[in-house]
């Protein structure tokens, strides 16, 4: 049996993941044990850490993408509260699909709408707009940080998880040969 646990689910929806063990003495390791089951078993646990790092990558690159578009939403919102507060006209682009803009004269904007996702759209007063934009981004960064912190876990259990199954590989490998040479003499 292999220690740890395969990777669960956690309630707030990131990964749980055991750490993997590494087998230091693989003749005491593997007493009592059939090879062929530890490395499935093995394999896996190795299959599962490379699931999870697929997911945490994928998730990685969707909050690396999103981050820069809060940013760029959050710095328009403040750019249209200092114009409302002096009274100046702006001149925007506003994207309308990839690559097609329209432009727009803006004087004294009260309110944004923004984009909540799954083809949702709300209106906000510009200081509710600047409140969620900000929290939004310090959440996305926060993410993006504690992804890359478990993506590098993971990595040295994958790591962990391959040596592993070398070992036990060339033990068993090792081990047929001694009892192979054992019958022959």
């Amino acid at each position: 049996e292999i220690e740890g646990q395969a990777p669960t689910a956690k309630d707030n929806g990131t990964v749980q993941v055991p750490k993997a063990k590494f087998i230091d003495d693989v003749e005491d390791y593997m007493k009592g044990k059939d090879p062929e089951q530890t490395l499935n078993e093995l394999q896996t646990l190795y299959q599962q850490y490379k699931q999870i790092e697929q997911g945490l990558q994928q998730n990685r690159i969707r909050l690396g993408n999103k981050l820069p578009e809060i940013k760029r939403a959050l710095e328009t919102v403040k750019l249209l509260k200092d114009k409302a507060a002096t009274g100046d006209e702006l001149d925007m682009d506003f994207e309308l699909t990839d690559s097609v803009f329209a432009k727009a004269k803006v004087r004294d904007a009260k309110s944004v709408y923004l984009w909540l996702g799954a083809n949702v759209m709300l209106e906000y007063s510009l200081d509710e707009a600047e409140t969620l934009l900000t929290t939004n981004h310090l959440n996305c960064s926060r993410n993006l940080e504690t992804n890359k912190s478990d993506l590098a876990f993971v990595k040295d259990n994958v790591t962990i998880t391959e040596v592993s199954i070398a070992r036990v590989y060339n033990w068993d490998v090792k081990r047929r040969k001694d009892t192979g040479d054992a019958e022959k003499n």
